[in-house]
């Protein structure tokens, strides 16, 4: 049954993996259960300015005013965080957090950490609100503690209509910024790989699928049960350990492939090494697969592969147009703490997770030299 099976993406495929995993579901399974979150967290993909870093890294510099709302920037994206100090140590914009996240390595004004706050700024009811319309090019950083939180689709929505009709939303200025914190997200949601029905993770948790394929996707936490576990990655993790067949993929480093970065550029990383053994490229796994299910494979060679990827990503570019002039329409708000959580600095995925140089700078970090001193 093609309705109990379904496919999950994880956080350094490249794009050219993460295309064929999709024709593999859709053309040899005939099913569109796919996914590249881990979690269900809001993402409004309509336009793709709604996930990019519309402002750019290079924007934050000629920024006048920056508010950051759920984020760590200096764990979460450490070349962010460092052009917002060079920013204020040559043009000193006004910086605010909602949330105190600790030391960001430059001073900032920090709010009270409540999505009622976030509300009250998007509907001009806050000394915030009248600081964004009167700054030339403000800067608004959603981090991915805000894309967890309830009221997410709420208040992005709102605060994007805020901008909207103060006039900060033009075509040479877009202030709203999504800071994804993993390699694979923009171009996972470039390629449409994500369940819009936001059903599939909660049916996965309800143990509702029988087959279950991980493609290098091991941020999942779920408790399997008769689930048949396919699981194809470089790096025995989380989602290795509850695999009930292991198919040897690729490190990032063993393959070349594109990803998108923040700002929405395509990338080329090039390899630096072989997969060893019996190990393949991730694209060639999938595709001899098909290949052994409906006696042809999808693609002939990867030049052929990339060349259908880059069509899709020029027929969906021409398809879905700006959309600068938002509505705001009503969504559930509730009012809630938002908490700044993030992903341990040293074990941000899983290549770090399995290096002994990551565990060394993790253990010294928390293992504090004794001098003698302490009383």
């Amino acid at each position: 049954d093609k309705d109990k099976i379904c496919g999950l993406v994880g956080d350094l495929t490249n794009m050219e993996t993460s295309f064929i995993f999709k024709e593999f579901l859709e053309r040899t399974i005939n099913t569109n259960k796919y996914e590249s979150r881990s979690a269900n967290n809001f993402i409004d993909t309509q336009v793709r300015e709604n996930y990019l870093f519309n402002s750019t890294i290079n924007g934050i510099e000629e920024s006048d005013l920056i508010l950051l709302i759920g984020t760590n920037p200096r764990f979460e994206a450490t070349m962010v965080n460092a052009r917002i100090r060079k920013s204020h140590l040559n043009k000193n914009p006004k910086i605010i957090s909602l949330n105190d996240v600790g030391d960001l390595t430059y001073p900032y004004q920090s709010l009270d950490g409540k999505t009622q706050t976030i509300k009250d700024i998007a509907e001009n009811k806050h000394d915030i609100s009248k600081l964004i319309i009167n700054s030339k090019q403000p800067i608004v950083i959603f981090g991915e503690s805000f894309l967890k939180i309830k009221s997410a689709k709420y208040l992005f929505s709102s605060f994007k209509g805020f901008l909207s009709s103060n006039n900060k939303l033009t075509n040479d200025w877009n202030p709203i910024n999504i800071l994804s914190v993993d390699a694979a997200t923009v171009g996972s949601l470039d390629l449409d790989i994500i369940d819009q029905s936001n059903k599939l993770l909660d049916d996965l948790n309800e143990n509702k699928y029988e087959i279950v394929y991980l493609l290098g996707q091991d941020n999942l936490n779920f408790k399997k049960k008769n689930e048949f576990v396919i699981y194809q990655g470089s790096h025995g993790d989380k989602g290795a350990e509850i695999a009930d067949i292991i198919l040897p993929g690729a490190a990032f480093t063993e393959q070349s492939g594109h990803y998108t970065n923040l700002e929405g550029k395509i990338q080329k990383a090039y390899k630096a090494s072989y997969p060893p053994g019996d190990a393949k490229e991730d694209w060639q796994v999938i595709n001899d697969l098909a290949e052994a299910m409906n006696n042809r494979k999808l693609f002939n060679d990867k030049d052929e592969l990339q060349s259908s990827m880059f069509n899709f990503l020029k027929l969906k570019e021409e398809q879905k147009k700006s959309d600068l002039s938002y509505k705001i329409e009503q969504y559930d708000f509730e009012n809630e703490n938002l908490r700044v959580k993030f992903k341990d600095y040293y074990f941000s995925n899983i290549i770090a997770r399995s290096s002994k140089t990551m565990v060394e700078c993790n253990n010294s970090k928390t293992d504090l030299k004794k001098t003698g001193t302490e009383g």
